[in-house]
């Protein structure tokens, strides 16, 4: 991997970039960005997580994931994303490194994430990093699939 990626915390000068590579990479997986509806805490990061993290090739986001306070012990990995231009080059494993460690630094003894079934390669990413299934956490009508990982150990 020649090129240097860069994982850096969100701020507001990032939204432009970020609602731009939001509304290529969601497509790309099956979904579609709405902003006013669905997404809108895309708007008001801040107030929604513990931490955001964009990874830039450049000046582009290309990937994106964020750790989401649950409780004093629990947190739920969010957004991890990639565009698949950039997919089977540790990226996202990378990402989701971040987001661990991130976590397990802040203190949180857990962390939950919900996708779906057919998102094969980000499952396979979540049981190679430790992550096991478990009960249904959340209200999500948009996930089939509940896992969690003890960052204690």
């Amino acid at each position: 991997m020649d090129r240097n990626f860069i994982i850096t915390e969100y701020d507001k000068t990032l939204e432009s970039r970020l609602f731009a590579f939001l509304e290529k990479c969601l497509p790309e997986s099956g979904r579609s960005l709405d902003l006013n509806g669905r997404h809108s805490f895309y708007k008001d990061i801040p107030c929604h997580f513990d931490v955001f993290l964009c990874m830039t090739d450049g000046e582009t986001i290309i990937g994106t994931v964020a750790v989401r306070p649950m409780n004093d012990k629990d947190c739920e990995l969010k957004s991890l994303y990639l565009l698949e231009k950039y997919h089977g080059m540790g990226l996202g494993r990378k990402l989701l490194e971040t987001a661990v460690r991130y976590a397990a630094d802040s203190g949180y003894e857990r962390m939950y994430l919900d996708s779906l079934s057919t998102s094969k390669r980000a499952l396979k990413l979540y049981r190679m990093a430790g992550f096991t299934d478990t009960e249904k956490y959340n209200d999500s009508i948009f996930s089939d699939v509940f896992m969690v990982l003890e960052l204690r150990r």
